[in-house]
């Protein structure tokens, strides 16, 4: 018998903080898949395989799901989507990081309800080295536990800039800079007598971005210069300048080729455009020809700050990974697959998965796009146990991930 059916879900609510993780309760997520499922030729009495399943109380993890926070780099989101088969009370569902407790949550369970799902957004004090543990409180009456906890690593770490930030004197720029600088920091200041820097301890640290408010403010010397260029070059550091009012227009002008320009006068400045981008090899750098950027930032319709900091952070060329949603899945299972990208791409994709077994391929899927995760994904069953092969391909039939995976006997008849 065969039964073609599609298959839409989507689910939202509102992310509510705990301790030092937040947790979404079904955070949006869509499952759009065409199937093909053809049930086994073994007939069970409807009488007697009713009576089973009136019998089998169990509640299972099915898929977690691991993906980056677009809106945020520092945090990461976990979907769980949970079976559950004749429950008809609440489950604690627990998220922990090596050990420690790190989001929690209770669901209710109803009888007539078999697919549930839970979000969890988590950023701060978590060590991706330590594994990850998902776990659903037992039921009164199961009798099978071994589904009910999920464990797993992932090497999708919050990724986390070491910016430099060094002003001249203090203005109105310096504090909205500060107020968008959402990573780790070392401001330099000038000293409120002399005016000069203690660049000490910049000269012996690593920076991927280094910013220059209203900087320099007195002329630099040829030899800080020279120092400067050898370190943003040997270390491969971004460079991003905030115009100020009282800048020392020779140092200025000699900093000018860092953002490719040309210009030897104030007037000419003046011209130059409000947004400059520049690249040469692995260098990249912005320059914000506006003294007046901070009424922007307060009035919140500031885009240069970010525009800037996305430019200049983009040295990673763009790749895919995909992943399957469990590592041990059953003949009556559907087993989840989902992929995304390394970085932001505002690009829609055509990637086709390949199933194949014993060298034979058996099924061909497209990936569609979750629009609000921005991951790509489908599902699909295997009838058989047995061991397979996934290859994902782009839309030039180039494979760009395999995947191995196990399909176990089915559990039980549902």
């Amino acid at each position: 018998m065969k039964n073609k059916y599609k298959i839409f879900l989507l689910w939202m609510s509102i992310g509510v903080a705990i301790g030092s993780a937040i947790y979404v309760n079904s955070l949006s997520l869509f499952f759009f898949a065409d199937e093909t499922d053809i049930i086994s030729d073994t007939i069970i009495p409807e009488t007697i395989e009713s009576k089973i399943s009136e019998d089998i109380v169990d509640i299972a993890i099915k898929n977690v799901i691991v993906y980056p926070n677009i809106f945020d780099k520092r945090s990461i989101y976990i979907d769980i989507e949970i079976n559950n088969q004749n429950g008809d009370e609440f489950t604690q569902i627990t998220l922990s990081n090596g050990g420690k407790l790190i989001a929690s949550d209770k669901i209710k369970l109803y009888r007539n309800k078999h697919t549930y799902f839970q979000s969890f957004l988590v950023k701060d004090d978590i060590d991706f080295n330590k594994i990850f543990d998902v776990k659903i409180s037992s039921l009164k009456s199961e009798g099978n536990i071994s589904n009910n906890r999920h464990r797993f690593t992932t090497s999708l770490k919050a990724e986390k800039l070491n910016v430099a930030l060094i002003s001249g004197t203090l203005n109105y720029n310096s504090k909205a800079i500060i107020s968008k600088i959402d990573n780790n920091f070392d401001h330099f200041f000038p000293e409120i007598d002399s005016y000069a820097h203690n660049f000490e301890n910049f000269w012996f640290k690593k920076y991927d971005i280094i910013i220059f408010d209203n900087f320099p403010e007195i002329p630099v010397s040829d030899r800080w210069f020279n120092l400067f260029i050898k370190k943003i070059y040997s270390e491969k550091t971004s460079l991003v300048m905030f115009k100020g009012d009282t800048q020392d227009l020779g140092s200025f002008i000699k900093m000018g080729p860092l953002f490719g320009l040309d210009f030897a006068t104030e007037s000419e400045l003046r011209n130059v455009a409000k947004k400059t981008f520049f690249t040469k090899n692995h260098f990249k750098s912005v320059l914000i020809n506006d003294e007046f950027f901070y009424k922007e930032v307060f009035n919140g319709k500031d885009t240069y700050f970010d525009e800037a900091i996305e430019w200049v952070s983009k040295k990673k060329d763009l790749k895919y990974s995909f992943f399957l949603g469990n590592k041990n899945y059953h003949i009556n299972d559907s087993v989840f697959i989902y992929g995304f990208a390394n970085r932001v791409d505002k690009d829609k994709r055509d990637f086709i998965v390949y199933i194949y077994k014993n060298g034979i391929s058996i099924k061909k899927e497209r990936l569609y796009l979750n629009p609000v995760s921005n991951y790509y994904f489908n599902q699909f069953k295997i009838l058989d146990s047995g061991d397979y092969e996934i290859k994902i391909t782009d839309k030039d039939n180039f494979t760009l991930q395999t995947i191995n995976f196990n399909i176990l006997e089915e559990l039980t008849r549902l």
